[in-house]
C-alpha cells in the first residue's frame, strides 16, 4: 500500500537570544523547508537581540547551500534594506518571504500606520515578495486582522507569540489559536490553504511521498 507523508511545512529557528551565535545555524544541514532569518539587531525587553552583519550573511549562505528557504524576520525598517543587500550579493532570491514582527517591547510598536510603511517599503525593494505580520502578546489578533485586510499571503499565530485568548483566559493549545486564525481568514472572504497550496504560495518544493508496506 502506498502511503504519502503529510506535506507539513517544517521551519527551524536560527534565533539566538542567549545562544552562542556560532550554534545558530547548526541544524540547517538537516534541510528543513524554511528557517527564520533576522537581518538586523533590535532591542528586546531585557537584552539586545544581536544579529551582526557577518552572522546574517553566514546564515543566509548556509540556507542557500542546503536549499532552505529563509523567512525574513523584520523588526525594523532598516532590516528590509539588510535583506536587499543579501539579495544584491546573491544570498536571497527576488521573492523572499517577509514577516513583520510588531509589538515587541522596546522595538517596533504594533501600529497600523507602521505596517503600511513597512509593507510599502518591502514591495518597493522586493515587488514579488510574499509577506505576513506577527503581533506579539495581546497584539496578535489585531495585527492578524491588519495583515488580512491588506491581503497578506499568510498569517502567524501560536503560543510562541501569545499565550492568551482574552486578558483573563489562557489559550488551551496552539490548536485553539489556529482555529481563531482560520475564522479570521474566513471573515476576510478567503479560505485556509491546503499544505500543498501553502507550499506553492511560499515557493517551496512539493512534498515527496514515501513507500510504506
Amino acid at each position: 500500500m502506498r502511503q504519502l507523508c503529510p506535506s507539513m511545512i517544517v521551519q527551524f529557528s536560527t534565533g539566538g537570544r542567549g545562544r552562542d551565535p556560532s550554534q545558530r545555524g547548526n541544524a540547517l544541514n538537516l534541510k528543513p523547508d524554511m528557517a527564520s532569518l533576522s537581518t538586523g539587531s533590535v532591542n528586546f525587553p531585557t537584552i539586545v537581540y544581536a544579529n551582526h552583519a557577518t552572522l546574517v550573511e553566514d546564515l543566509a549562505r548556509r540556507m542557500k547551500e542546503f536549499g532552505v528557504r529563509p523567512e525574513i524576520e523584520i523588526f525594523d525598517l532598516s532590516h528590509l534594506h539588510g535583506a536587499r543587500r543579501l539579495a544584491d550579493r546573491g544570498l536571497l532570491d527576488e521573492r523572499p518571504h517577509i514577516q513583520f514582527v510588531m509589538g515587541v517591547q522596546n522595538a517596533l510598536p504594533a501600529e497600523e500606520r507602521l505596517l503600511d510603511i513597512l509593507l510599502a517599503e518591502a514591495k518597493y525593494l522586493f515587488p514579488a515578495c510574499t509577506w505576513t505580520a506577527a503581533g506579539i502578546g495581546r497584539h496578535q489578533a489585531q495585527v492578524m486582522e491588519w495583515a488580512l485586510a491588506r491581503r497578506a499571503d499568510a498569517v502567524r499565530t501560536g503560543l510562541e507569540d501569545n499565550i492568551r485568548i482574552t486578558k483573563d483566559r489562557l489559550a488551551a493549545s496552539n490548536a485553539e489559536l489556529v482555529a481563531l486564525a482560520a475564522d479570521a481568514v474566513r471573515r476576510h472572504g478567503r479560505r485556509v490553504a491546503t499544505a500543498d497550496e501553502a507550499r506553492a504560495i511560499l515557493a517551496l518544493k512539493p512534498a515527496h511521498g514515501t513507500q510504506a508496506p
